[in-house]
């Protein structure tokens, strides 16, 4: 497609734009049975990340916690996923949005009975640093860190567990 003779699509392109194939991006090792790509990381800039999320059938995220510096979104492209947010649950299905401010208790898990998709971001997005330190950590040790190591990294980029 070319942006000759239309203003409006040659406006909107810079230099700085990309395409990502389907399996694009980095790839993380992430909690259990799951894997995250960070599509588009807005650590250096202060522009959001951009990650898509893929679990399998009960898969649970982190453990409850809090961001202090930056809000997430989850978008759910397939199955369906139950979100603790504080004390209350909601399940979300394909298509469904989660907004997250800064400062909510909040996580997950793939409550389907097939692989789960989300596509979410981090506003901003320093924490896409954090996957990586998680992802090392887990790829290190072949698992999650204890909790008090989980909780110095999570200090590392304004973020805690939520009060149990």
């Amino acid at each position: 497609m070319t942006t000759a003779g239309n203003p409006v699509l040659a406006a909107r392109r810079t230099t700085e734009s990309f395409v990502l194939e389907p399996d694009g991006g980095e790839q993380l090792r992430f909690l259990g049975a799951s894997t995250m790509r960070l599509k588009l990381d807005g650590s250096r800039s202060g522009a959001a990340a951009v990650y898509e999320y893929v679990s399998e059938p009960g898969v649970t995220g982190p453990p409850q916690h809090v961001h202090h510096g930056h809000d997430e979104t989850f978008y759910v492209v397939d199955g369906i996923f139950d979100f603790a947010i504080g004390s209350e649950c909601v399940t979300l299905r394909r298509g469904a949005f989660l907004y997250v401010p800064r400062g909510t208790p909040h996580t997950f898990r793939n409550a389907g009975d097939g692989l789960g998709r989300i596509v979410g971001t981090f506003d901003p997005g320093t924490f896409a640093n954090y996957f990586r330190e998680l992802a090392a950590i887990i790829e290190d040790t072949g698992a999650v860190p204890e909790r008090e190591r989980w909780a110095e990294l999570y200090a590392r980029y304004d973020t805690s567990f939520a009060e149990r």
